[in-house]
């Protein structure tokens, strides 16, 4: 009794493992068997604790723990190996076409079906998804995997076609007198000239004054246009009316003013502020043209070296798709790029019979878009 008294904490212990160790020994015996039987090196208290840690508990029903443990390792089993057999054939799904993360999932799998369905109303989702499916293939908007075409499809050939004709750069070709119908002529007295002495007259339409400079176009506007009764700007003619080609030669009054820089600057403004306001027009900013030899040999001002800088800025205008750049002097020049000496009466402008000249270069470099 003193023991009891002296070291009550122990003998609880003691106690308690007497208790925990029959409980055991006897549930083993009951149902027939023991989990983790004891033996020499492993006393039946030992192997009650293992059992706890497995799960298995000294008043568990041990028959009906051992088959649900049972039943596990069976679907484990299943998984593992269906699992195999979807990495054999590389195509990641299992015997009905599901994968082994949606069986993990507990989707119900059906032998038949190839269809995952989700408690009692998996069938019918799985008839919706088909007919879902159906609509969309009849209606042409399936999936892009399941009609064969994904987002990245390479563009048939009629559309490379189109395509490659798009980016191919526009060339000069022949056209007659009426392409011209539906294009304006802008100019100062070369211009002019073009209009009284050329044919074109009779089907393009001619803004053009003697000693216009690029400045009076826009920026010092002169109403220099007469439209019946009216004297209009530019800006106001142009508003009023839309052409299909623009044509613009100006600069030989503007070689005394300013520097070739500031030229071109306010040549690109005029051409942007035309394009402003012929949005489809085809612009053609012609090259200033040249003055005979003697002019050229003799005067510091209106020279070809000093027409030829200005060319040089106004052809870098042009790109290609909608505004072009054209020189007349190809036509009108000699050898020496002077202007034939005997179709001028001043060294500067044309005869007039050399229009002519003029008028079949600009037939010859017409843009067509196709």
């Amino acid at each position: 009794m003193s023991f009891w008294k002296k070291c009550p904490l122990l003998a609880a212990v003691i106690v308690s493992g007497l208790v925990i160790e029959g409980a055991g020994v006897a549930n083993g015996v009951k149902s027939g068997e023991i989990e983790n039987p004891a033996s020499w090196r492993q006393p039946a208290l030992a192997s009650v604790f293992i059992d706890l840690k497995q799960g298995v508990y000294p008043w568990s029903d041990r028959s009906v723990q051992t088959a649900a443990m049972d039943a596990a390792d069976v679907q484990k089993d299943r998984i593992t190996e269906e699992t195999a057999l979807q990495e054999e054939d590389g195509e990641g799904s299992g015997q009905s076409g599901i994968s082994a993360e949606a069986q993990k999932n507990g989707l119900d799998i059906s032998e038949t079906g190839g269809q995952a369905n989700e408690g009692n109303g998996g069938e019918k989702a799985g008839q919706m998804e088909n007919a879902d499916r159906d609509a969309d293939h009849k209606n042409g908007t399936g999936n892009e995997n399941e009609a064969g075409v994904s987002g990245n499809a390479v563009p048939g050939k009629a559309a490379e076609e189109t395509q490659e004709a798009e980016e191919e750069p526009l060339e000069f070709t022949h056209v007659d007198k009426e392409y011209f119908a539906d294009a304006v002529f802008i100019g100062d007295s070369r211009t002019q000239g073009l209009y009284e002495y050329s044919n074109l007259a009779d089907v393009a339409t001619f803004y053009s004054k003697t000693s216009l400079t690029v400045y009076n176009l826009f920026e010092k506007p002169k109403d220099f246009i007469r439209e019946g009764d009216e004297k209009l700007t530019l800006e106001q003619a142009l508003s009023r009316h839309q052409f299909k080609k623009v044509y613009l030669m100006i600069g030989i009054n503007e070689m005394g003013t300013g520097t070739p820089e500031s030229f071109f600057e306010a040549y690109a403004r005029a051409v942007y502020k035309i394009r402003e306001l012929q949005p489809d027009a085809i612009i053609f900013v012609q090259g200033i043209m040249r003055v005979a030899g003697q002019k050229n040999a003799s005067d510091p001002v209106f020279n070809n070296t000093n027409i030829n800088i200005r060319n040089v800025e106004i052809e870098t205008l042009a790109n290609g798709k909608d505004i072009f750049y054209i020189d007349v002097n190809e036509a009108v020049c000699d050898e020496n790029g002077n202007l034939y000496a005997d179709w001028t009466f001043d060294q500067i402008h044309l005869k007039a019979k050399y229009y002519q000249v003029w008028e079949n270069f600009l037939m010859e470099h017409g843009i067509v878009k196709k």
